[in-house]
């Protein structure tokens, strides 16, 4: 049966391309109506387009489903949307109606950090440029997520996107307290200074351990403030930096560091200590707690990845298996949300160039971990 489908599914894609490729002109509008009549039989009941707008290279459309036809089942057909299209599409729904917006023209596969302008979001306490969608620059509040996690081969823009996030919050939130573990030693080397770069791994250990002091620290604060979270504390005009940890491979973690992690994870979003992390393959055999973990990161991206199962586990669902072999093309995920993005690509030199015209000071290092690793008592 599962195959029986599949086969229809292709079928419906090249009779789609073959329409696309003979119409003249790009009418993003009959393309989407095509999918529509070609996906369900005359005898039925069809979505209907009831509204369709253009603002820039975005198409934006809101569809009508008609009674047994679900939204979830409509979603996944996105791709045949796309090829029919042309270009990146996102498909969500708002109340009762499914909205879907349409890229004029395929993602690039290269989009300039130059297109980030931070002064946009200046509403946001910790902004990170996703990546390029159908629906333009995708920025959010690392806030908000709490915590991010991005994983996929080697090669295809973890790194990158680290370099994104990294200066992002460094240059244009400059009083944030940033701290890299850098297990490449040279990958964000050219940060110290600005950020601590923990390039030992034997010192990961005492540096989370003075990370959930300083967790315990700020409750306190917080408290004696009468305030939930750092957020209510910033608006009565009291001073607290966020504190960003960028893990820059999770796998190479020591396997004792997980309790004082998951503990920065479940708590440290209230306090401001907001975690980043990047791996290649996910695994709960690299963690014991990882399924756990893994939840605590609301904010997900996916690189291209080996196959189907690599996936799921870091995006829960197929897509990122079927990504084009580009690199910075990745699946964006948070919560619901979920679309095809290209990421920002930000040569390290470059950066060093924007450090150079912003000014920006230098950050004294508030957390020493030169000492000798002592044993706390359980938590």
């Amino acid at each position: 049966m599962a195959r029986q489908q599949q086969n229809v599914i292709e079928e419906v894609r090249d009779s789609i391309k073959s329409l696309w490729l003979h119409r003249k002109g790009n009418d993003a509008h009959a393309a989407v109506q095509d999918v529509i009549d070609a996906l369900y039989s005359k005898d039925e009941l069809k979505p209907l387009i009831m509204n369709k707008s253009k603002e820039g290279d975005v198409w934006k459309f809101t569809i009508h489903l008609p009674p047994g036809t679900g939204f979830a089942e409509f979603k996944k057909k996105s791709n045949l949307f796309s090829d029919a299209t042309g270009g990146s599409v996102h498909i969500e729904k708002r109340g009762k109606a499914v909205t879907m917006e349409v890229m004029a023209e395929e993602l690039k596969k290269n989009y300039p950090y130059s297109l980030y302008d931070p002064t946009k979001y200046d509403d946001m306490y910790l902004p990170l440029p996703i990546g390029m969608s159908a629906k333009g620059l995708i920025v959010r509040d690392l806030t908000e997520y709490p915590h991010f996690f991005t994983g996929g081969e080697t090669n295809f823009g973890k790194s990158n996107e680290l370099h994104v996030f990294a200066n992002s919050i460094l240059l244009y939130r400059p009083e944030t307290f940033m701290i890299i573990v850098d297990p490449k030693s040279t990958e964000f080397a050219y940060l110290e200074g600005r950020a601590l770069v923990v390039d030992e791994m034997g010192d990961v250990g005492e540096l989370l351990e003075k990370l959930n002091e300083e967790l315990d620290k700020r409750k306190k604060i917080l408290k004696a403030a009468n305030c939930v979270k750092i957020q209510k504390y910033l608006k009565k005009r009291y001073e607290m930096g966020f504190i960003v940890l960028i893990v820059d491979e999770w796998a190479d973690l020591p396997e004792d560091v997980q309790n004082d992690l998951w503990r920065l994870l479940r708590m440290g979003r209230f306090v401001g200590i907001h975690v980043i992390a990047a791996t290649q393959r996910p695994s709960s055999k690299t963690f014991e707690k990882f399924g756990d973990m893994k939840a605590m990161f609301y904010g997900r991206l996916s690189f291209v990845v080996a196959d189907a199962i690599n996936s799921r586990m870091i995006i829960d669902c197929d897509d990122a298996a079927n990504l084009p072999a580009i690199k910075g093309r990745a699946i964006y995920k948070c919560g619901l949300e979920m679309m095809e993005v290209q990421t920002l690509f930000l040569d390290p030199e470059e950066a060093i160039k924007l450090y150079d015209k912003s000014n920006t000071c230098k950050v004294v290092n508030p957390i020493a971990i030169k000492q000798p690793r002592k044993m706390l008592p359980p938590r």
